[in-house]
């Protein structure tokens, strides 16, 4: 495909670069000098330093031709006015990223349908969902949700006491034969696994594992997480994100919200009368203590600044805090995380990616979902009548040993498949293999 990039921020150099993977043609307009130079030196794409807003830039860019315009920049109104110039010239799709949270109400005035926009992404609220998910699941560093949140893939950290260490997959599996799941992945030593039964659990891994959302704390307990209830969560940072996450777990949950400036902690506290606001900085020990931070069985860090979040983690985490979760918007901080002991890490540029790539990938794809701290996606797919995977069992469709069969949706039922299970027609495959992979898997399917 022929895709124009509008803004090669965080958001779009990464699109960038992964759309290049997969050999899309790629054309980037960015206005920024530095953003500008960073992506013509590092990327096979064509860059225009130009406005993304200019139909004179678009022309240059070849939008008349163009199958998909991402307009990702970090202004609103040039994203907007990107969509509606280049769809009047004759691109055939346009997403728009958009940070104003007007664009969220179903009272707007003028919906992204209305503008002739085929998708309106806003990354804080992609971000607030993706961390409520994990303030949920109290063991989980990632989780990924398929078939409106029933099959999930989540990853977890096997501690030195695990009861699954030095056990292989198929060892564990037998050990457990009610449970209905599958080890898709094992990130070890910065190196990512695709692994097979035979393959050994050890201290340190971080294991992705998919399973029905119902049995997902089963799992958990497998690896050595017993169950516990999230009743007491504090957030920092009273922002979109913060907002957005107090809304939908205060329903469940008792929630804190800090908010140093004084002016906004006041005006929250007038729409979350399910929250707790506390005027305050999050990084001050004593006011931390002041609040009992440590009886709080989950905290999350979203301010607008990423050194107030990483610092105020460290600190609560030293003053006893079992599980933390933190926002970044840098994505090679991201590997890092896991080695100073935050559990999970959300940035809404990846989620903002992956909700973009989930709806350029349709057709026989219809999701994607990117790990950024491993190599390794997760599609889902429809295979074709007489395709090659709908002739034999699992076992015997000799995949390449990096792609594995993960969950099969079929007539509304989810399926953790097994070496029998063969895969009809009109079922939809979730597949769990690293990316250069996916044209072949693709094959397989057509």
């Amino acid at each position: 495909m022929k895709i124009i990039i509008i803004g090669a921020g965080e958001v779009g150099y990464f699109l960038a670069k992964r759309l290049i993977a997969e050999d899309h043609h790629v054309t980037i307009i960015e206005n920024d000098p530095d953003r500008y130079r960073r992506a013509s030196e590092s990327l096979d794409a064509i860059t225009l330093h130009q406005n993304g807003s200019s139909p004179k830039a678009l022309l240059s860019a070849g939008v008349q031709n163009a199958d998909v315009l991402l307009a990702v920049s970090g202004n609103d109104d040039t994203n907007i006015l990107a969509c509606i110039i280049a769809k009047k010239m004759g691109v055939k799709r346009c997403v728009a990223r958009v940070h104003s949270d007007e664009f969220l109400h179903n009272s707007v005035i003028l919906p992204g349908k209305d503008l002739d926009i085929d998708l309106l992404i806003h990354p804080e609220r992609t971000a607030a969902e993706a961390i409520a998910r994990l303030v949920e699941q109290s063991s989980a560093s990632r989780v990924v949700t398929f078939e409106n949140g029933d099959l999930q893939i989540f990853s977890i950290s096997v501690k030195k006491d695990s009861p699954i260490i030095n056990l292989s997959l198929q060892e564990v599996a037998q050990r457990n034969p009610d449970i209905p799941f599958l080890c898709l992945g094992i990130h070890r030593e910065n190196k990512t696994i695709i692994p097979r039964g035979q393959n050994v659990y050890k201290s340190g891994d971080v294991a992705y594992f998919i399973a029905k959302a119902n049995d997902m704390t089963r799992v958990a307990e497998i690896v050595g997480y017993p169950e516990k209830e999230q009743q007491h969560v504090m957030i920092l940072g009273a922002g979109q994100i913060g907002r957005m996450v107090a809304e939908i777990i205060s329903r469940e949950m008792d929630v804190k919200l800090i908010e140093q400036d004084r002016e906004t902690a006041e005006e929250v506290a007038e729409n979350l009368l399910d929250t707790l606001i506390l005027h305050g900085d999050g990084t001050d020990v004593d006011f931390l203590l002041s609040e009992r931070v440590e009886d709080m069985d989950c905290f999350v860090a979203v301010s607008g600044s990423e050194k107030t979040n990483l610092l105020s983690s460290l600190l609560v985490k030293h003053l006893g805090v079992k599980r933390v979760i933190l926002h970044v918007t840098t994505n090679e901080y991201i590997p890092l995380m896991d080695k100073i002991g935050i559990n999970a890490v959300v940035s809404k540029n990846v989620e903002t990616v992956n909700a973009i790539m989930r709806y350029i990938r349709r057709g026989n794809i219809v999701a994607v979902s990117l790990f950024e701290d491993i190599e390794a996606e997760a599609i889902e797919l429809i295979p074709q009548n007489g395709s090659v995977v709908t002739r034999h069992p699992i076992k015997d469709l000799d995949l390449p040993k990096d792609i594995i069969i993960g969950a099969i949706i079929r007539q509304g039922e989810i399926v953790i498949p097994k070496g029998l299970t063969q895969i009809r027609t009109d079922d939809k495959v979730v597949v769990f293999l690293k990316p250069s992979l996916i044209p072949k898997v693709e094959k397989y399917f057509n």
